[in-house]
């Protein structure tokens, strides 16, 4: 039995903010930050030229009336987004609310009971038998997550139709008081954004069969990457020592691939669809992986124009891996890295007709 995903469908917030508008800001912001001049040259080393937030940005690391006001508008944003980005993608597969069997749900920010999933059944009116996985925890490696999950749901139920939903609004959480170097460059890396697919054991036109998954957390490595809960909600945080941390992990990733490659086949990718994560990031994994660095480009065009957008970014890259569309059969891998720290890689192949 084949599971297949189909094109996935991004949706991006109203407003469009470019690097020079965001740095602009944290001047008028931090006018006398004697390490402005490194923020300002850290921030454009991430690469990200454009990032879409769901508010204006005269509004952006303003101080929230509260934590409960704080957390009442990021839940209206990302239902907003994840509503769109959902309906989007059952257009995309030629699916009503009434053919989904399953829903899995990823969003590293906010925190409400019910969930972002509960909503989202309401907003589109799902059957109220889904089986549903809500997940918040596993931060930038979500998108890779939701489809291993997803991917075990239709093999545990053949013939089901899951429904996957990613939806990120970090700038909710991006605060005036994180005036640290970390604290700037995550300003300057993070965007807003939903994403949604569907996974199925069968699909009409281009779509990527879902082969195996693979899942590592490095040991001892929870306090690298990740987010703090305090009075004024969410702050993220992220070392260097990330990219280490990945480098480290690769062997495990290839001895994964080589034992899980079909007999006498060549193990090494012919596509990646990488999680943005940052330049080094991405550069960590084009070294572990041996590969040319060109089949990270569209994950380097993906951070450039919307900035790293947490789960949603695997899915951003992945749409634009169906309109560049690899050649017929090629296998390719689906990787991730967040908080753990954790790396999560699927192995795919490429399939242009039904």
């Amino acid at each position: 039995m084949s599971v297949v995903v189909s094109a996935p469908v991004v949706s991006l917030p109203r407003f469009q903010v470019t690097t020079d508008e965001l740095l602009d800001r944290i001047t008028e912001l931090y006018p006398d930050d004697p390490s402005l001049s490194v923020v300002r040259r850290v921030i454009r080393s991430t690469t990200v030229h454009t990032r879409w937030y769901s508010r204006p940005l005269e509004q952006q690391f303003a101080p929230a009336p509260s934590l409960a006001e704080r957390t009442r508008t990021h839940l209206m944003d990302s239902l907003e987004l994840a509503e769109k980005a959902a309906n989007g993608a059952l257009f995309e597969a030629g699916l009503s609310a009434s053919d989904i069997d399953g829903l899995v749900v990823l969003s590293a920010t906010g925190h409400t009971m019910p969930g972002l999933d509960v909503l989202l059944m309401e907003k589109l009116g799902l059957p109220p038998s889904v089986r549903r996985i809500p997940v918040s925890q596993v931060g930038c490696t979500g998108g890779v997550f939701g489809l291993a999950r997803a991917m075990e749901m239709v093999t545990a139920h053949p013939g089901s139709t899951i429904l996957m939903v990613c939806s990120d609004v970090f700038s909710h959480y991006l605060h005036r008081g994180d005036a640290g170097l970390d604290g700037m460059i995550l300003k300057g890396l993070f965007g807003d954004a939903a994403g949604a697919c569907v996974v199925r054991t069968e699909a009409q036109g281009s779509h990527m069969e879902l082969i195996d998954s693979w899942e590592y957390v490095h040991p001892n490595s929870h306090d690298i990457v990740g987010s703090r809960l305090d009075c004024d909600g969410l702050h993220a945080f992220n070392s260097p020592r990330l990219r280490h941390v990945v480098e480290g992990a690769m062997p495990r990733l290839l001895d994964w691939l080589k034992r899980s490659a079909p007999p006498g086949s060549d193990p090494a990718p012919r596509f990646v669809v990488s999680h943005t994560g940052g330049p080094r990031i991405l550069d960590a994994i084009v070294a572990g992986l041996g590969c040319d660095p060109a089949m990270v480009d569209l994950a380097r065009d993906s951070l450039r124009e919307q900035g790293n957008v947490g789960s949603v970014s695997v899915l951003d890259v992945l749409e634009r891996t169906f309109v560049k569309s690899p050649a017929e059969g090629d296998h390719g891998l689906l990787i991730a890295a967040g908080p753990g720290v954790s790396l999560i890689a699927v192995r795919a192949v490429w399939r242009p007709w039904g």
